[in-house]
This record gives structure tokens, C-alpha cells and sequence, in this order.
């Protein structure tokens, strides 16, 4: 054969030619060729590390000033192929020193190639290098047999393909190509009868420009590589031709971004996690956890101090999770403890949750499932790129008013910051964490939140001051409205009670009754309620008492008659829970739901708090002024929360009382500065010890209720703390 290229040329190569040794075996990485000198890189598909296998490739008898294109793995002799077009422009062969040694190819245009892969046929064992320019066409060598010399042959009619691509890859079980235009257009190409087909656009929107590498797995996957944004894309292509659906592609993992990238990938070799060193996320199929559908991953080293890792909450730790049936198999994972949810997520309305990290270094995103159509959609990303700093972060999420109630998924994944583009919902990330966690929305209906609790405390000397240590009845206090397609079909009461610091016996109630503003109120009547659904458990035992009212047209569910005759005091404590190591026993926990009858909708039914209140228990003393008196007829209710049918409202004319109630201006349960005898606080609260004015506890109360809580609305923040019960004492 006659060489085209100068037999100077020749005779330098032939004497300076030194054969690297190919690869022991067929690879699982991917390999990528960037810049100028070219840079050669290793890229673990399921994970994202990136390697610098690399650093500066050069010729075997001379610098190399240029890059490398067009490169393909064969898989027949272990070597990689590609294009230079350092002069003079020339294929190249790449052994596992990665230096680059020119091959005497004839019949090649004068052009730059950019575009290359290896086809083997399994049945030949015929190893062609195939080479594609738009203007020119493509071009097959043939490689099966070493040779000083090879030939370079044009397939008939490529060159009047047009094609807009920078890379393509051949199926390793047919005789196809397959390659993406910078627009995301899937073309197939069958070299036997030389037509390039449209498949469909794989909505890349967001990554444009050129996608420079593409690869193929085992069965049958392809991966490209988009230069700008780094992001690897999977598309499911183990039907060959493709017939009978539509692909679609998926952010796989992060590599390195380039203005100019090429890449090669042993075919036949298996993408696939095999250690604990990849963390999964949990959220269930169809949710994209799992590697086969491109899940959401993470790499760390498990042999690295966690000091120096970026991840969430207390601890990270690793899955092998390549299925769906993996998925199933695998238990929760217990790492999953870096969020909290504080409040619910309420549509059209701004949700609070706490992050919690163990450095500064790490930048969160977040998705929720608002759609329940059980993927993250791009558009449902609320969190991203947060930078967290060490500790307890707050975080605000905005939920989108046509969020869908019910139970649906939220992903948190954090990163060290290093990627150049925003992450997405699936696909591999070097370092960081992802944690799923089942979420619930909610129209409007739980007040605080679904995990959370608002304190309600309670002074029981009303009308009289007393000590003001509002610790006579403490409860964890949560309401749910049930609403169903706008109609409010039942309610939800729970809580726990928390301490009882007082002699007298007082009982708790709550009335499905709501003050929105001066004399509006909304009520649910005893009428309303479906009395067969009532059903209330205190400590998880259901209980027989006259729950619903008798004799009142408001719907008042009595909670507990007596609520000494719940809480156990322990051994030389006086009260329950409200004293110095008085707080060991258990709280009591309560839980009342109850159905209504139809006709209610959701916004005429009262919501939040509803009207939760303390009385006079029967059969015991509560003080002179109730001596011979109904003792139902005494009550507490919240400030400016008005009482019920069965009060007693002469016990507002009592002689010297410190109470300043005024039914005709709507003010109830208040001093004449303001101060109240129940109150509702809106967090985790501690309460005063026994006898311990809550002023002298909290120096900023008196400033907050005597401003109807204007000023210091904080106020909870700033105990005491010799004053007060803490947790754990």
C-alpha cells in the first residue's frame, strides 16, 4: 500500500516506536480525554470519582501540544484508539502507560476528527475503527490485524448524513451506532444499510452544547457526557434497534466539565456498585433510588475520619444497591438523621424544618414530591445549593399551593460545593449524603405540625394570682382538622401532659370552638358530631367516660375528668414533674378523633388551637369562693378565649379578685395589665419549678403579655435556668 504520509515521517516512527502494553483487562471506568496538551481521566460511572490517570499524554518520541478526539476501546487487543491532530494529524493508539503512539493510516481525508468509536462483531471478531466528520463522512479502519499500515474506507453516502454530534458509541450486541446532537435529538445508525435514524429528543434542557463522550455498558446502556455542565446521562437502550417505546434519559452522575471532551468505554464491561462505600437514598420505587434507574448516590470513604466528610445529621454510612429488588431487600437506613420537620407542609404556605450538619462545608438541596406523581421533578426542587453552617440550620420551604395532600417523599442531598452546575434528583455525586424521608401535606389542617407540639400552661388560683408559676397543668398540645375535597370530616386531638404542679384538681377539656377576632367565631355543635366515631385513648387505653358534653350546644369533648387521677408522682416528689428530679415518670399521653356529620366545610370549621381549657374537677376542694358551688361552673380558658355555656359568670364579680374579664369588650382570663391565666406557647417549653413566679422565670414575659405580645415575642428563649425545669431533670 502506498503511505500517505512522508517516508522521513516513516522512518522516524518506525525507529522510534515503542509498543505500550495494552490493558490486563477490560475496564469498568470510563475514560476522558480533555484539553490541551490532552489530559486523560478516569470516571467511575457509579459514583463520579474522577481520576487523573493522566496528566499530559504525549507521543512515544515527542511532546504532545495538542488534544486527543475521536477515541474509541477495543476490546479485542485492550487498547484505546484515537485522533490527534497534532501535525501530523494521525490515528493513535493509547496502551495503560497512556502515551500515544501514531499509526500510518491511508485513505483518510486531511481533516480534524473529533468523533470515533470501536465496533467488535461478536461473530467476525472483527475489531473496525470507525471515524465521523460532517462534512466528510465516516470512515471505517479495520484493526483486527496489527499492521505497519492500515486503510481507511468510506462508508457510501455518510458523508450527506449532516449530522450535529461530537460523539457516538456502538451497542456491544448489534451492529448499531447511537449518538446526541447538542439539542438532545437520539439518532441511530445502521452501518448495513448506512441510514442514520431520528429516535426522539431526550429533554436536555438546561445542557447545552456539546456532548462530547459517549459510552455503552453490558446490557445495553448508553452514557454521554455533556462538556459544559459535567452531567452524565443514561439512556435505556438494551433494545436494539429500538422498537416499540421512546427513551428517555437521565442524569447518571457528575464529571469533570470541559470545552472540549472525549471519552471511550469498554462495552462489555458492567457498571455496578461493589461495596459499602455508596450511599443510597430510601424513597421506594418508582422514585429513582436504586443504580439501575440512576438513583440519587454519594461516595465516601468509609476508612476517612467523619470529621472530614460532608454529610448530614450524626453519621453516614454505605449500601450496595445496584436493583429494584436490592432496593426492597434493604432495611431503612439508620443514617438517615439530619433533618427534622418543625412545622407541616402546608400548601401555599412556608414550612420550617432544622438541618443539621457537622461542618461548615456542605451546600443542600432539597425536592419534594409536591405532585405525588412519585418522582422529583425538576420544578420541585425548593432547596438548592443552601449553604450550611455547623449545627442545627434553619430552613424555610415555600409549598406550592396545588401541592396535593396525603403522604408523599421528600430527597435532601448535601455536597462539598465542588460541582459546577446545581445537582439534580438522581444520578452520582462525589462526597455527601442523600436521605429520604417520608413527608405528609396538608390543606391547612395541622396545627403546629405533624411531628410538633404548641405547650398550653395553665394557673389554676384564677381569679386570684397566686404564685403565677404556670405549672399547675402543662400539656403538649396538637390539633388535626381532616379534610376531605374541602369538606371538614373529622377532628384530631393529641398530646401529652406534661406537669401538674398544683394541689387543686382540675380537669381538661377542648371545645371545637375558635375566636378569630372581636365577636367572629367559629364553632362546631354537639349537633355536628357523629357520636359513634368518638374515640379517645389516654397512655393507649381507650377510655369510658362521658367524653362528649351533655347539656351545652357546643361540641366540648372532656379530655381527662381529673387529671391527678392520670399522672403518678414519684417518691418524695409533692407534684408531677414540676419539682427537681420530679420528672423521671413518664408523661401522659392522650389521643381523642371524632367524625363529624356532613355539612361542614373546611373553611367554616375552626382550626389551630381550638379552645382548650381547664375546671374545677368534682369532689374535691378548689377553693373558698367555690364552697357550695357546681365546681363545672369554674374554668380557664386561654386570654381572651371566652368561656363556655357552663361557667359560672358571677365568678367574675368575686370581691378583690385580680381578674379583669369584660364581656362587652371580649376580654376574658386577664389582669388589668394584661397578664393572663393560660396561655398557649408556640415551641418546646420550659416551665417554671413549683412556686416560681413565670416572671421571675422569663424576664422578658411581662413586656409580651402586657403588649398583647408586640414585644418580646421570644420571650421563651430566655429563661432562667435555675428557675425552671429542664429536660432531663
Amino acid at each position: 500500500m502506498k503511505s500517505n504520509i512522508p517516508a522521513y515521517l516513516i522512518t522516524a516512527l518506525a525507529t522510534g516506536f515503542v509498543s505500550a502494553a495494552p490493558f490486563e483487562q477490560c475496564p469498568s471506568k470510563a475514560f476522558l480525554i480533555q484539553g490541551s496538551p490532552a489530559q486523560m481521566f478516569g470516571v467511575d460511572l457509579v459514583s463520579a470519582k474522577t481520576t487523573v490517570l493522566a496528566a499530559s499524554m504525549d507521543f512515544t518520541t515527542e511532546a504532545n501540544n495538542d488534544s486527543v478526539n475521536a477515541v474509541g476501546f477495543n476490546y479485542q487487543d485492550q487498547y484505546m484508539y484515537g485522533f490527534s491532530k497534532q501535525a501530523p494529524r494521525s490515528v493513535v493508539r493509547i496502551g495503560d502507560d497512556y502515551v500515544l503512539q501514531r499509526l500510518i493510516v491511508n485513505g483518510l481525508p486531511d481533516t480534524n476528527f473529533y468523533v470515533g468509536d470501536i465496533h467488535v462483531n461478536s461473530e467476525t471478531n472483527q475489531a473496525v475503527y470507525y471515524l465521523y466528520h460532517p462534512k466528510f463522512g465516516l470512515y471505517g479502519i479495520d484493526l483486527t490485524e496489527e499492521a505497519d499500515e492500515y486503510q481507511a474506507q468510506l462508508v457510501a453516502g455518510s458523508a450527506s448524513w449532516n449530522l450535529a454530534i461530537y460523539d457516538f458509541a456502538f451497542h456491544p450486541h448489534s451492529n448499531l451506532l447511537y449518538a446526541v446532537e447538542s439539542n438532545g435529538d437520539l439518532y441511530e445508525i445502521n452501518l448495513d444499510n448506512q441510514t442514520p435514524t431520528f429516535i426522539s429528543n431526550l429533554d436536555i434542557a438546561g445542557d447545552t452544547g456539546a456532548n462530547g463522550a459517549g459510552y455503552f455498558d453490558v446490557q445495553g446502556q448508553f452514557y454521554f457526557s455533556n462538556n459544559r455542565s459535567g452531567k452524565i446521562h443514561k439512556v435505556d437502550l438494551s433494545t436494539s434497534p429500538v422498537v416499540g417505546y421512546t427513551p428517555t434519559a437521565a442524569v447518571f452522575t457528575l464529571g469533570p466539565t470541559s470545552n472540549q471532551n472525549d471519552g471511550a468505554r469498554c462495552a462489555i464491561a458492567e457498571v455496578k456498585v461493589t461495596d459499602n462505600s455508596i450511599d443510597f437514598g430510601d424513597a421506594p420505587m418508582p422514585y429513582k433510588t436504586a443504580l439501575a434507574d440512576s438513583g440519587a448516590r454519594h461516595l465516601f470513604d468509609p476508612n476517612e475520619d467523619q470529621s472530614n466528610l460532608v454529610y448530614l445529621g450524626a453519621v453516614v454510612d454505605g449500601e450496595n444497591i445496584n436493583t429494584p429488588a436490592d432496593l426492597q431487600a434493604s432495611p431503612v437506613d439508620s443514617s438517615d438523621d439530619g433533618v427534622k420537620f418543625v412545622t407541616d407542609f402546608v400548601a401555599g404556605s412556608t414550612s420550617q424544618i432544622i438541618v443539621t450538619a457537622p461542618n461548615d462545608n456542605g451546600y443542600l438541596y432539597a425536592w419534594f414530591d409536591w405532585d405525588q406523581n412519585f418522582q422529583f421533578d425538576p420544578d420541585e426542587i425548593t432547596v438548592s445549593k443552601y449553604s450550611l453552617n455547623q449545627g442545627d440550620n434553619s430552613v424555610l420551604v415555600d409549598v406550592p399551593s396545588d401541592a396535593v395532600m396525603g403522604a408523599t417523599w421528600a430527597r435532601f442531598r448535601v455536597t462539598d460545593g465542588s460541582e459546577a452546575n446545581p445537582i439534580t434528583a438522581s444520578g452520582g455525586v462525589t462526597g455527601g449524603e442523600v436521605e429520604d424521608y417520608p413527608v405528609t401535606t396538608y390543606g391547612s389542617l395541622v396545627y403546629p405540625s405533624e411531628n410538633g407540639w404548641v405547650t398550653l400552661a395553665y394557673e389554676d388560683q384564677w381569679p386570684f394570682a397566686g404564685d403565677y408559676d404556670f405549672n399547675d397543668l402543662v400539656v403538649n398540645y396538637r390539633t388535626t382538622l381532616i379534610d376531605k375535597e374541602g369538606q371538614a370530616i373529622g377532628y384530631k386531638i393529641e398530646g401529652e401532659l406534661v406537669g401538674i404542679g398544683a394541689d387543686f384538681h382540675n380537669g381538661f377539656a377542648v371545645r371545637l370552638y375558635q375566636t378569630i377576632a372581636d365577636d367572629v367565631d367559629k364553632r362546631i355543635l354537639r349537633s355536628q358530631i357523629d357520636t359513634s366515631s368518638i374515640n379517645l385513648t389516654i397512655n393507649d387505653e381507650t377510655q369510658s367516660h362521658s367524653i362528649l358534653e351533655q347539656g351545652v350546644e357546643d361540641a366540648i369533648f372532656i379530655i381527662m375528668p381529673d387529671t391527678w387521677d392520670y399522672a403518678d408522682k414519684q417518691s418524695s416528689c409533692s407534684y408531677f414533674r414540676t419539682e427537681t428530679g420530679c420528672d423521671t415518670n413518664s408523661k401522659v399521653s392522650f389521643s381523642l378523633t371524632v367524625s363529624l356529620q356532613s355539612g361542614v366545610t373546611t373553611i367554616e370549621a375552626p382550626k389551630y388551637t381550638l379552645d382548650p381549657f381547664i375546671f374545677a374537677a368534682q369532689d374535691h376542694y378548689h377553693g373558698e369562693f367555690l364552697v357550695g358551688q357546681n365546681p363545672r361552673g369554674w374554668e380557664v380558658h386561654i386570654k381572651n378565649q371566652q368561656p363556655t355555656e357552663k361557667f359560672n359568670s358571677q365568678l367574675f364579680s368575686i370581691t378583690d379578685s385580680d381578674d379583669a374579664s369584660n364581656s362587652a369588650q371580649s376580654y376574658y382570663f386577664q389582669t388589668e395589665t394584661g397578664l393572663p391565666w393560660a396561655m398557649e406557647i408556640g415551641s418546646s417549653w420550659a416551665h417554671p419549678k413549683e412556686s416560681v413566679d413565670i416572671t421571675h422565670a422569663y424576664s422578658d414575659f411581662r413586656a409580651f403579655a402586657e403588649s398583647e405580645g408586640r414585644e418580646k415575642p421570644l420571650w421563651f428563649n430566655n429563661a432562667k435556668l435555675a428557675n425552671v425545669i429542664l429536660r432531663g431533670e
